[in-house]
């Protein structure tokens, strides 16, 4: 029978993702619109934002923090422009498409680069790294729904630095802070926040690295050597977007209970996928499957068929942007962060399992 109930929210997009229950515009703190961003209330706004952000994500002390312009990929890009050197080798490891972006831009620095790429569903060989080797590398790679998940197979002794692109994992997953160098993540993935802004955390061993290489030729907005916080304007209103987001998750529970909503809104769309004959989790491993997002290649579903589901699914406001990533094999990718309710996942996989017996 045709399903009854609709989602409550039809936003299951991996990014922008969803904003949390509850969230208005008209309730963000608007004091500091128009201000100089450099002014003394100004910079006191952004610190004491950036302090709480260390705080409730445990990072250490020590560590410090630089926002960027570009979201994560300015971060990112920052960080591979900034840090990397032609002096050490460099293991990037490869499993879905941003992995790929970056060591691409790496390439294209003619930096000493090796490549451990897998893009059929499986992770690449993780065992005997080089630990005088710099690392990079994605936790979770939303464009194919698959997750390192934790960092048991990095040597506790490594030598070179390690860097992580944390964006869909950070606010999900306990990051291991002390065995990571450099961090990379903005924070609209799993708090519903808006974009723009990116986050570098650098540890003493980084610093110490930006420290002392040449970056003459480096374009400013790139450059974290010469970096005065903020390198360039930020945008206030998506500042007090995310002082909103980040007292919601503060007040629900922090990493614990995000992991746990995780854990649950995918449980959901394991037990829907077990037995359907239409999708199939794209991760073959269960040990490496994200718990946000979820990625199904199809099955027995022809593209035009495909088209015409994800075009019922937004004409109907069932769910939004649920298609996989274009560069992506065809399927349903879904986000199943903090912010999605588990009854909305169920009421969506009902709408799927009819679209997919009466849609032609």
């Amino acid at each position: 029978m045709k399903p009854f109930h609709k989602p409550t929210s039809p936003y299951f997009s991996c990014g922008p993702t969803k904003k949390p229950p509850g969230w208005n515009p008209r309730k963000l703190g608007l004091q500091n619109i128009s201000r100089y961003h450099r002014s003394e209330s100004a910079q006191k706004y952004l610190n004491e934002l950036l302090n709480r952000l260390k705080i409730l994500l445990k990072i250490p002390k020590e560590y410090s923090i630089f926002l960027t312009p570009g979201s994560c990929t300015g971060a990112m890009e920052s960080v591979i422009w900034s840090v990397l050197n032609k002096e050490t080798n460099i293991t990037s490891i490869v499993y879905d498409f941003w992995g790929i972006e970056w060591s691409r831009s790496i390439e294209k620095l003619n930096l000493k680069q090796e490549i451990r790429s897998c893009l059929n569903g499986k992770m690449p060989n993780l065992e005997n790294i080089n630990i005088n080797d710099d690392i990079v590398f994605v936790w979770t790679g939303t464009t194919t729904g698959m997750s390192l998940n934790n960092l048991n197979w990095l040597s506790s002794s490594h030598v070179g630095l390690v860097i992580c692109d944390a964006n869909s994992s950070v606010f999900i997953y306990d990051i291991e802070w002390n065995k990571i160098d450099i961090t990379v993540f903005s924070w609209q993935k799993a708090l519903g926040s808006e974009a723009q802004h990116g986050i570098v955390v650098m540890s003493p061993k980084a610093i110490k690295r930006l420290n002392k290489k040449q970056t003459k030729y480096i374009p400013k907005t790139l450059n974290l050597k010469n970096y005065t916080m903020p390198i360039n304007t930020p945008s206030f209103l998506c500042f007090s977007d995310f002082e909103f987001c980040l007292d919601w998750f503060n007040k629900k529970g922090g990493i614990r209970w995000s992991n746990k909503r995780c854990l649950e809104n995918r449980d959901v769309l394991d037990k829907w996928s077990n037995e359907n004959k239409f999708i199939s989790y794209f991760c073959k491993d269960q040990r490496y499957r994200s718990i946000s997002p979820c990625f199904f290649k199809l099955e027995n579903i022809s593209n035009n068929k495909f088209k015409n589901i994800i075009s019922f699914l937004d004409n109907e406001k069932i769910a939004y942007d649920i298609e996989s990533y274009r560069k992506a094999e065809k399927g349903f990718r879904i986000w199943t962060g903090p912010t999605i309710l588990k009854k909305d996942l169920i009421r969506l996989t009902n709408w799927l399992d009819w679209t997919f017996d009466n849609i032609k």
